[in-house]
């Protein structure tokens, strides 16, 4: 064999060990890209997913203080419950609320008084005890002393609605069970018709994994995301998937482009990746939470500073400890400590507006950038809302937990400015000071701490 042939044969040899690694490096690289792309839809449908569930709360708040007023109605006219009354007082009722199909008020187990009348005669003097689908909610909210949500369930005098009974005690003793049945799909509408149409999600109860909003087949789609919300001693499931992205569904195409480019240019088309691969890089993201880390919230605080110097307006730094993180990462492991902070980073991200800034610093420690506001009140509001999102437990890993946060807050005074780094430590004395409190609440810095 000639020495040319030997040269070829050599060149051949690196010439397809380099493609081969390029084409490896390629496709690690569409892998990783692919992984990047499905953490931030995953982030985005958490996101989406609070802000469906905050809608729903909401809304629903608006209806069931029906049921605890008329309880509380009862009590205070307990020697004076003339039939007349209780029902001009759940007509009243009625009148006011929305995507409320019909009040009940049960004397005992037996359903006595019912707003309107007409449609639903064929319940009044029904006995829940005789309601075998039915009862066993009744019995808890009777036995458990609160309100319990249920449903969508089929309705005695036909139709589906969602029911939440209220029961009713006086001097200790139980007197009846307030009802109050809910349109569903009117109900769900309305919480949802302001939010944003970028995701398809679907809604089914925890117990029986029954679907009553959208397309039961999200709940089998491995592409979803799953989150579990929690309604008066009930849960909700829901199913939650951001549109299909192009780059996801041309992955093949893209792995046959990147063999054709390695054996094309080798060497080049390794470097071309590998720089692909580095202009991707999030250097200004925390690699956790993708909220923006501490080197890119200098740059907003700085700016934030400047324009409220020069607007004549306030700003606001919020600092944000987890209370009692380190117990929790002892007790469940980092794997789940991790979770928990992206929980938090979600529940602090929704609740703030498109033009604030929240960054994760390091370990459980937040900081939000509040800018340009005129009112004292806006901080206030936003601090207390941040501390009532994370009031009720979470469900994380399949364990429920509950989130508490301590917060510091500083405020910059156009009338007394201060520098960006002396706002930092006085929201810092603040937390301690949150802390020193017990925890589980905002503090304000004041002059002389």
């Amino acid at each position: 064999m000639n020495a040319n042939k030997i040269w070829n044969i050599k060149c051949l040899v690196v010439a397809t060990i380099i493609a081969l690694v390029a084409f490896l490096f390629f496709s690690h690289f569409l892998n990783l890209q692919k992984q990047k792309l499905k953490a931030d839809e995953t982030l985005k449908s958490s996101v989406y997913g609070n802000l469906l569930w905050t809608e729903v709360d909401r809304e629903l708040n608006s209806i069931l203080f029906i049921s605890n007023g008329m309880a509380s109605y009862i009590s205070a006219y307990r020697d004076d419950l003339r039939p007349k009354k209780i029902k001009f007082i759940l007509k009243d009722l009625w009148e006011r609320s929305k995507h409320v199909r019909n009040l009940g008020v049960a004397v005992g187990y037996k359903l006595t008084y019912v707003y309107p009348e007409a449609n639903n005669l064929k319940i009044i003097g029904t006995d829940f005890r005789d309601v075998p689908q039915q009862w066993p909610k009744v019995k808890q909210a009777i036995e458990t002393r609160q309100g319990v949500f249920d449903g969508p369930v089929d309705l005695i005098q036909g139709g589906q609605g969602f029911i939440y009974r209220y029961p009713i005690f006086l001097d200790g003793e139980y007197w009846g069970i307030m009802s109050t049945v809910i349109n569903t799909n009117e109900f769900l509408d309305s919480a949802f018709k302001s939010t944003p149409k970028n995701h398809q999600f679907a809604i089914r109860t925890y117990d029986d994994k029954k679907v009553f909003y959208g397309d039961p087949k999200l709940f089998t789609d491995k592409d979803t995301y799953q989150q579990t919300s929690i309604v008066p001693n009930g849960k909700w499931e829901w199913a939650i998937k951001n549109h299909t992205n192009t780059f996801t569904d041309q992955l093949i195409i893209y792995q046959i482009i990147g063999f054709l480019l390695s054996l094309l240019f080798g060497v080049t088309a390794y470097r071309t990746i590998q720089a692909v691969g580095m202009l991707s890089e999030q250097a200004m993201l925390d690699s956790l939470t993708h909220l923006p880390n501490r080197r890119l919230l200098q740059k907003r605080m700085e700016v934030a500073h400047y324009s409220c110097k020069r607007l004549h307006k306030m700003m606001a730094i919020l600092i944000i400890d987890i209370d009692y993180f380190k117990k929790i990462n002892d007790t469940y492991g980092h794997d789940f400590g991790d979770e928990v902070i992206k929980i938090v980073a979600n529940g602090i991200k929704a609740t703030l507006r498109d033009s604030d800034t929240v960054s994760r610093v390091g370990g459980d420690e937040f900081i939000v950038l509040l800018k340009e506001f005129k009112v004292l009140d806006n901080v206030h509001a936003i601090a207390h809302k941040l501390t009532q999102v994370f009031a009720s437990p979470w469900l994380v890993l399949d364990k429920e937990i509950t989130i508490h946060l301590s917060i510091g807050i500083s405020v910059f005074n156009p009338d007394d400015p201060v520098s960006v780094k002396e706002l930092l430590k006085e929201a810092d004395i603040a937390l301690y000071d949150s802390k020193a409190q017990g925890r589980n609440r905002f503090s304000f810095y004041k002059k002389g701490q």
